[in-house]
């Protein structure tokens, strides 16, 4: 027997891939996967990955699981029985019904490194897709060898995209073709403030058919052919109740305005649905119909896209059903590859005078697509002409940040403030949900950690929409501190409050270039009210930084025993690489410097 063994005299990492193998054999009407792992563990902590979760769901078959832990010296010391595997549903908080399923099981030693080898088979009788395939099992957990082996017919055309990893050796044998892909991942990254999304710095590899039937006839030829398959899903899924076409012309018969109809209809969208997770059969890919979001209220993305374009058709307005990869982070989406590259819906409605991008699961204002979906390529889908469109990026005059704080200085140096704190973009994104999603602990909670200044306690607040489409929120709050003055001796510091912004990791240690996916731009003004014993002998100096990567600048004014700063701060979205780090890091690293060192000089009577 061959005794194999991984010991070394450090273990740099809680766990380690040794080696991925995934084998698909793929044909019109059937695709195979057989999947192999074998992980090493080397520590308590890299438990978590002998934890395994295999996702499968009705139209995608999984068996043959098989599993075994052997130790340090290579000798079996457990094996999987078919009672460890745990089968459970994938439906979440949000999931209405969802027919995604896993298979779990947790296989261990008690004794450092151990070894977990386990292997799967998949099959499914219609696919759209045929591989994402990621060799790695997490960020910081390097993989040593993994390989991706696909084999279909001669003839059989097949598309692909891949990031970090070479082109595949290709061999003909016996009427069937074999593409083979190798590589490892071992400069194991952790994300960085302000970094790209992770995926860009992992291989991987997506393959698709060019031509494929899922429910119906479809391809990844074109961008224009995907849309069409997917405006073939839809197809007789618009039919709305007559008592539903009624109740929309009564909102919108008195009406002139084509945008305030919408509106209108927007608003009872709003009103009158909910979102909820609904995705089911195709892969999550076709919607409910429009009728059945009429009668129980709710759908995900789809159904609701779905459902409001039917409801704009009655008003004869032409929506578009728009796929979009929407997410806090832009991730981005390959131009040259046809494919489902989307996890959300929206409509994209061309009007005579405008045009609007419209989330028809979103609370926010009429209009507004914010952060999670602005600034991207959108598959906005027209028969025989789906195109890719870009949608439209946030600006500075979209996400500013208003402070405005009355502070007032005791004798005994505490400091109470009014702050009164208007948002737009982010913010007004997070103070919406906050105020609609969240318990009144966690609310307070977020707020102490993220909008409350340093060394300030939350005394009391309020959170106030202005208007339904306003995209802005107001959140009002009292604090008080009382580590905001120093005194040495006769003299007396007051700290100014800062403005809070993003921790910078030191150029030594960044790995990452910096990604703004929208700017920031933020204003304080504030007046500080200073007790009667005090004569108020200095105050900063105004300051101006300008760079590339925007500006900075600081006015005092002062008056009696009252002193006013206004404060403006402006960083510009874009992408500035790794050798550029330092430069951007001085700039920032300014502002921090002059914002910890802004003080009111003081002088008891």
């Amino acid at each position: 027997m061959v005794v194999q063994s991984y010991t070394c005299l450090a273990q740099p990492y809680d766990a380690e891939l040794i080696n991925k193998q995934t084998i698909i054999q793929a044909s019109e009407n059937k695709l195979v996967e057989t999947h192999f792992f074998e992980i090493k563990i080397n520590n308590r902590a890299g438990d978590k990955y002998s934890e395994i979760t295999i996702p499968f769901d009705k139209m995608n078959k999984v068996s043959a699981i098989e599993a075994t832990v052997t130790d340090n010296l290579g000798i079996e010391v457990q094996k999987l029985k078919k009672s460890d595997i745990v089968e459970r549903s994938l439906r979440s908080a949000i999931s209405f019904y969802d027919d995604t399923y896993v298979k779990e099981f947790t296989l261990r030693n008690h004794t450092y490194p151990y070894t977990l080898k386990y292997s799967y088979r998949t099959e499914a009788s219609q696919f759209w897709i045929i591989t994402n395939w990621f060799p790695e099992i997490a960020y910081k957990i390097p993989t040593r060898q993994a390989t991706l082996k696909l084999s279909v017919p001669s003839g059989y055309r097949i598309n692909y995209h891949s990031n970090l990893v070479g082109k595949p050796t290709i061999d003909s044998v016996q009427g069937r073709v074999t593409y083979s892909w190798q590589t490892s991942y071992n400069n194991t990254l952790t994300p960085e403030s302000w970094s790209p999304p992770m995926q860009q710095y992992v291989p991987y590899v997506e393959i698709v058919p060019e031509n494929f039937r899922y429910v119906l006839d479809g391809s990844n030829k074109s961008w224009k052919s995907f849309g069409d398959w997917n405006l073939g899903l839809l197809s007789g899924l618009d039919d709305l109740p007559l008592n539903e076409k009624l109740r929309i012309h009564s909102l919108t018969d008195t009406i002139r305005d084509v945008k305030e109809k919408i509106r209108t209809l927007f608003h009872h969208l709003q009103d009158e649905t909910r979102y909820i997770d609904v995705s089911i059969k195709t892969g999550g890919m076709k919607p409910y119909p429009a009728s059945y979001v009429a009668e129980n209220k709710y759908g995900d993305c789809k159904a609701l896209s779905n459902y409001f374009k039917s409801c704009l058709s009655v008003i004869g307005v032409n929506a578009f059903y728009t796929a979009i990869n929407a997410g806090d982070e832009y991730k981005a989406v390959d131009t040259a590859f046809p494919a489902q590259q989307f996890n959300h819906v929206i409509l994209f409605i061309p009007l005579n005078q405008d045009t609007l991008w419209v989330d028809c699961t979103s609370n926010y204002a009429f209009g507004y697509l914010g952060t999670f979906t602005q600034n991207r390529p959108a598959l906005v889908m027209d028969n025989k002409a789906s195109a890719l469109i870009r949608t439209p990026r946030l600006e500075f005059e979209d996400i500013p940040e208003n402070r405005k704080i009355k502070a007032e200085v005791s004798t005994e140096g505490v400091m109470k403030a009014d702050f009164i704190y208007t948002c737009k973009g982010e913010k007004y994104e997070l103070l919406s949900n906050l105020k609609s999603e969240l318990s009144e602990t966690h609310r307070l909670q977020f707020l102490n950690n993220n909008m409350i200044p340093f060394r300030f306690q939350l005394d009391t607040y309020s959170i106030v929409s202005p208007g339904r489409d306003q995209p802005e929120t107001i959140l009002n709050f009292t604090a008080s501190s009382d580590q905001m003055m120093k005194e040495y001796g006769n003299e007396s510091l007051l700290k100014i409050i800062a403005l809070g912004f993003l921790y910078l990791e030191e150029p030594k240690k960044r790995k990452l270039p910096v990604r703004i996916d929208y700017p920031v731009y933020r204003n304080d003004t504030s007046t500080y009210t200073i007790p009667l014993i005090y004569r108020i002998s200095g105050i900063p100096a105004d300051i101006l930084l300008k760079s590339k990567y925007g500006d900075y600048k600081v006015r005092f004014t002062s008056e009696g025993n009252m002193v006013k700063a206004i404060k403006q701060l402006k960083i510009k979205s874009g992408y500035y690489p790794l050798d550029e780090y330092q430069d951007f890091y001085n700039f920032m690293n300014q502002i921090f410097e002059s914002e910890n060192s802004l003080y009111i000089t003081l002088i008891k009577i």
